[in-house]
């Protein structure tokens, strides 16, 4: 078997994910998050392998879930799960106020599990979903040496929410746009409402720079992002040829990393 059949099964069978824009989602808040906590410790390395397996894990369950059960799925479902189960468990041995998080990622897993097996993972609602559980793992990697729940006052720094709400922000708007350059690239609504959200988040970002709770140079990225929002849908229909998923997701990546490095790390919250 050739290393590119190979590599096809894996995919084929659910061991990894072809959703290639979802590695920045589901790894970037985790990332951000253990760079944010106090102090790291052991339970964060079991939150790092719990997260990681799970991800996977979610992967696999929305490609078992939208296509009936098929057996194929089984193996990656079964051991990922399996992996992810046994270090959730003692993370949560080790930090039991982390169970808490249930009331909040009980309802997203419910939500996504329901719309992959409805055939509707590729939805708005199901993409913000995701994306909601994924940016919420940022406080959360804050929170596991804080032996408090998530919502008592002093939990989770202000930063860490904020953090958290700024990452939401971008890969929220990622959606409609993507939607304009492949599926939705001919519909009109989909672009004005992209292009909408995209200037509704760059004066916000705007907003809190004049408050001082931002930083001009991320404002100036959003300002980027809604430029690219405009160009990339009318460049295609002026050439009569839509965008390749590579032309998409390379220059994506860019973008991200200039949201990334511009995030407000350094301001001072009360």
């Amino acid at each position: 078997m050739t290393s590119r059949r190979r590599s096809h099964n894996i995919v084929k069978n659910g061991w990894v994910t072809d959703q290639h824009g979802s590695w920045a989602m589901g790894f970037v808040p985790l990332i951000l998050g253990l760079w944010s906590a106090p102090t790291l410790t052991w339970l964060h390395g079991m939150l790092v392998i719990a997260w990681t397996s799970g991800f996977f894990f979610f992967a696999v369950a929305e490609k078992w879930l939208k296509f009936r059960y098929k057996p194929r799925y089984r193996p990656a479902l079964i051991t990922y799960g399996a992996i992810a189960a046994i270090f959730s468990l003692i993370l949560i041995i080790g930090a039991p106020h982390l169970l808490w998080w249930g009331l909040v990622y009980l309802p997203l897993i419910v939500a996504s599990f329901y719309l992959s097996w409805a055939k509707k993972e590729r939805s708005l609602l199901a993409r913000l979903v995701a994306i909601a559980a994924a940016c919420l793992v940022l406080p959360l990697a804050i929170n596991v040496d804080m032996p408090h729940p998530w919502f008592a006052a002093d939990a989770i720094a202000p930063k860490g929410w904020y953090l958290c709400a700024l990452l939401t922000t971008y890969f929220a708007t990622t959606v409609p746009f993507v939607k304009t350059v492949i599926r939705e690239r001919n519909s009109t609504p989909w672009f004005v409402g992209s292009i909408t959200v995209h200037v509704i988040a760059t004066l916000a970002m705007a907003a809190l720079a004049v408050q001082g709770y931002n930083y001009w140079t991320h404002v100036l990225v959003w300002a980027l992002l809604t430029g690219r929002a405009v160009a990339m849908p009318l460049l295609a229909k002026h050439r009569g040829v839509p965008w390749r998923p590579r032309n998409i997701g390379m220059p994506e990546i860019g973008y991200s990393l200039l949201v990334f490095a511009t995030l407000p790390y350094g301001l001072a919250f009360p």
